[in-house]
């Protein structure tokens, strides 16, 4: 009877003392699997990083431009006459009677 036990233990032709063995090649096979071609593969994080690099850079210069469009509009609020004559002297290149503009190349 004891026999008859023991052969309903072999799974497969193999023993039991193989088992670990064939756990373990299962596991390091689907570790593999998911590591280069799951859907948080090596490569699909690489890619992620990036576009975070990305975004991070368009954050920083959005966080820029809205620095400097406050620092204008802080000095709108300051001295409205003085700044709206900052701005039509730079930007239209207005001037007051006798006095002269010199423009340079950028």
């Amino acid at each position: 009877m004891r026999q008859g036990l023991r052969a309903k233990g072999n799974f497969g032709g193999l023993s039991p003392n193989s088992l670990p063995f064939v756990f373990f090649i299962a596991v390091l096979f689907f570790t593999v699997y998911n590591l280069f071609f799951g859907s948080y593969s090596i490569f699909e994080i690489i890619k992620m990083k990036k576009k975070i690099n990305e975004i991070n850079l368009k954050l920083q210069n959005v966080k820029k431009e809205n620095a400097l469009i406050e620092e204008e509009l802080k000095l709108l609020e300051e001295d409205k006459d003085l700044y709206l004559e900052k701005l039509a002297r730079e930007r239209m290149q207005l001037q007051k009677p006798n006095e002269k503009i010199i423009l340079f190349k950028e």
